[in-house]
């Protein structure tokens, strides 16, 4: 009895160790082909934490981003070189959700500010200048 315990046990450990390898890669996450959920905005006053579906993707081919901004859909152009990037003329659906409208209009407030970014581990950090302004979280298996 003792031996089966022990070997479940055994096979357990196995499996989570296999399950947390497969989560976490090592390989660097990428600005493009990645889902980046918004979890802080900077500056509205102090911190926000979002607990919203607000989320960012961007297209090199197409040199745009878009996404969710907690109620509606959003889309900019991009302008990327280095670690320099803006976003200009940005647009999104017009519902308003009173629950989330003041996150939404602070995303999109502060992402138009952006002079900036850096990828640390797998977060992106959107800057003005030195000001630190939005954190992203990339999305797993995306």
């Amino acid at each position: 009895m003792r031996l089966i315990t022990f070997a479940s046990a055994g096979a357990f450990i196995l499996f989570a160790a296999m399950m947390l390898k497969k989560e976490n890669t090592g390989q660097p996450v990428h600005l493009y082909n990645t889902k980046w959920s918004l979890k802080k905005i900077h500056g509205v006053p102090g911190v926000e934490e979002v607990q919203t579906k607000a989320f960012l993707k961007f297209n090199g081919e197409n040199k745009s981003a878009g996404g969710n901004g907690s109620c509606n859909s959003f889309g900019s152009s991009t302008t990327i070189h280095q670690n320099e990037i803006s976003f200009k003329n940005i647009f999104s659906t017009k519902m308003y959700c009173e629950e989330v409208q003041k996150t939404e209009d602070a995303f999109f407030k502060q992402l138009g500010k952006v002079t900036r970014f850096e990828i640390k581990d797998n977060r992106l950090l959107l800057y003005e200048d030195k000001e630190l302004l939005l954190e992203f979280l990339a999305e797993p298996g995306l």
